[in-house]
């Protein structure tokens, strides 16, 4: 809580819920008056969607918006050298149309609702949809697994 922004425990229990793999990933949004970080939204298990990983992932970032930031922890899953990984993210969505203010605040706030929730396997930043395409995401997660 560095910026003096708290962190809603219904977060903490989404993200237990995500670990759990009740849900596929839960996007947080800091409200309006920029003193509480509460849950936005929950993304259907993939169980639920009957797609591919691919697939939710681009459903995923389908539901960031284009010009204000959210965080968004994810359960993503993919291969890396022909064997299926899974690793939580937790990446904060700040694109380039956000305003300045808005991006200061969830910088300032990501440290302070990272630390409420063990688990996470990577911590992401994306700024445009180039960053976060499905592939780019992939290559960055496999860059940090062991070759063997």
């Amino acid at each position: 809580m560095s910026s003096g922004v708290a962190v809603n425990p219904e977060c903490i229990e989404a993200f237990n819920s995500l670990k759990k793999r009740d849900c596929r990933g839960v996007i947080l949004k800091i409200n309006d008056g920029m003193t509480e970080i509460g849950v936005e939204k929950t993304l259907p298990a993939t169980t639920e969607t009957k797609k591919s990983p691919k697939e939710d992932w681009i459903a995923a970032m389908a539901e960031l918006p284009e010009n204000d930031c959210r965080f968004l922890i994810y359960d993503f899953e993919y291969e890396h050298q022909g064997l299926p990984k899974s690793k939580l993210i937790f990446m904060k969505w700040a694109p380039e149309a956000s305003k300045i203010k808005s991006k200061m605040i969830y910088a300032s706030s990501q440290e302070g609702c990272l630390t409420q929730m063990e688990g996470v396997g990577r911590q992401l930043q994306c700024t445009d949809e180039d960053e976060a395409m499905y592939e780019t995401v992939t290559k960055t997660l496999a860059a940090t697994q062991a070759g063997y």
